[in-house]
Formats: structure tokens, C-alpha cells, sequence
């Protein structure tokens, strides 16, 4: 059977889509940045999360494709491209996330159909998904700028305008900015707070997708990309003090000619 995450949007009205869902008669619960959405006709489960991801569990592809489509209206900044992490699950004895070596897939196996365990595992596969998200954004940023070291070293200026590296420096703060205002979403979820008895699988999953690694180089990723902001805020006051200085020059040109010209008018009268 297939489990699917998908990161759609910035962020999701949870409100809306409990709503929409309501309208169609399905059960859902909403918490305070979760919704969970039965499907039973096809025995089927969603989680959507505030944070613009949502997790499927036994969805068919095409149905998935209609919740996405379904779910637009109520998103904030739909993605252009959307991340997805494709997994299979069954149900065993034990819960255990590990990779089939054969078939080289994700395999999920479930103690039991109930549906608070599957919320604990989606609440890592969300925050992975979404983390997958930020790193891609972060890295096409970084490549963008990673030749301006190189022409700054060689040549001892950047060449772009004044304008352009305004853009870069604007570009790069608000990608830094999403990620560090956004950043709450990748703590312990408050739900584990109330539910402790399920926060080993969240762990689990956490474990399992390498999270706190993978925050640890998107952290350093950021890094990178402040010092892209700082090489180009000190460009731009490079820039801002050679036109100054310009400026200055041209003046005192100015008023040496206004000068010169006085001086021989008088010399000629």
C-alpha cells in the first residue's frame, strides 16, 4: 500500500480544508496545526499539516493528484514544484521504518490501523518533506551566487549594478528569513506533549530520515548564504562610497573651473 508526503504550499488554511472535507462528509478532527481527514469509502487517511505538507496513506496516485487540486484554494503560495517522498506500508507485529534492499524502497510496518500511529510517523515524514523543500530552494540560491567570490577575488568588484545586488541581497533575505521563521515546525511537536505514549514513533521516523542531520547542513547552508549577504551588503556600500567620492571629486572640479574662470575674469577686466 502506498504512503505519499507531499509539500504543496508555504502554508495551508486548516480551517478551510476541515471544511471542505466536512462538506463531503468525512470525518476529520482538527487540532491545533493538524487535520486529519478518513477516508472511508477507500479506506484511506490524510494529515494535513499547517505547514503546507500533508501525508496520504493508501491514496491511489490519481486520487492524490485530486487532493492536491482540491486543496489549492486553501493554500498559502502553492510551490511551483512539488516535493514528494514515496513509501509503502503493511501491517506486522512491530512498528519499524527500514529500506527494502532488493526492491531499494522505503517500507513502513504497522503494529496496528490505528490511526494516532500513523499520525506520528506523518508528523516526521511532514517535517522531512518540507525540509527537503527549504534544502532544494536554499541550494539553487546558493549555486546562483556562488560565482561572485570568485569574480570579487579576481577583480575586486562584482559586476552588477547597484539594483541587481539589491534583488541578490533581497532574494537571499527572504529565503533566509521563510526558513528561520518557519523553523518552529521542526521541534517536538506539542502533540507529543499531551500523547507522550507515541512520541517513540516520531522518533522513530525522525531517526529513520536523518532529520537533525539534515537541519544541521541546511543550517550551514544558511550560513553560506549570510555571507553571500554580507559580500554583497559591503559591495553595495563600496558602491554607495565610490559614487560619494565621485561626487565629492566633481564638486570641488566644479568649483575649481567657477574659480578659474573668476580669477581670469578679473585678470581681463
Amino acid at each position: 500500500m502506498r504512503c505519499v508526503s507531499f509539500c504543496t504550499a508555504i502554508s495551508y488554511s486548516l480551517n478551510k480544508i476541515n471544511n471542505y472535507y466536512k462538506g463531503k462528509k468525512y470525518p476529520t478532527k482538527l487540532s491545533r496545526n493538524v487535520l486529519y481527514v478518513a477516508i472511508p469509502n477507500k479506506e484511506a487517511d490524510l494529515f494535513f499539516f499547517a505547514h503546507g505538507c500533508f501525508v496520504s496513506w493508501n491514496l491511489k496516485r490519481t486520487d492524490e493528484l485530486a487532493v492536491i487540486q482540491e486543496i489549492k484554494r486553501c493554500s498559502t503560495d502553492p510551490l511551483e514544484k512539488i516535493e514528494t517522498d514515496y513509501f509503502s506500508f503493511s501491517y506486522g507485529d512491530d512498528t519499524t521504518l527500514e529500506t527494502h534492499e532488493r526492491f531499494n524502497a522505503d517500507v513502513i510496518t504497522l503494529e496496528s490501523d490505528n490511526y494516532q500511529i500513523k499520525l506520528a510517523i506523518s508528523y516526521g515524514l511532514a517535517e522531512s518533506i518540507k525540509l527537503e523543500s527549504y534544502e532544494e530552494i536554499i541550494q539553487k540560491t546558493i549555486q546562483k551566487n556562488s560565482k561572485l567570490p570568485e569574480v570579487l577575488a579576481r577583480t575586486g568588484k562584482i559586476p552588477l549594478s547597484r539594483k541587481a545586488i539589491s534583488q541578490r541581497m533581497g532574494e537571499i533575505f527572504i529565503e533566509m528569513s521563510s526558513v528561520n521563521l518557519n523553523s518552529g515546525y521542526l521541534d517536538v511537536p506539542e502533540y507529543f506533549w499531551r500523547y507522550p505514549n507515541l512520541e517513540s514513533y516520531y522518533t522513530l521516523t525522525e531517526q529513520f530520515l536523518d532529520i537533525t542531520r539534515r537541519v544541521e547542513a541546511l543550517n550551514h547552508r544558511l550560513d553560506v548564504l549570510h555571507q553571500f549577504f554580507d559580500m554583497l551588503t559591503g559591495q553595495l556600500q563600496f558602491q554607495h562610497s565610490s559614487l560619494l567620492e565621485m561626487i565629492i571629486i566633481l564638486l570641488i572640479a566644479i568649483e575649481i573651473i567657477i574659480s578659474l574662470v573668476q580669477l581670469s575674469g578679473h585678470l581681463f577686466s
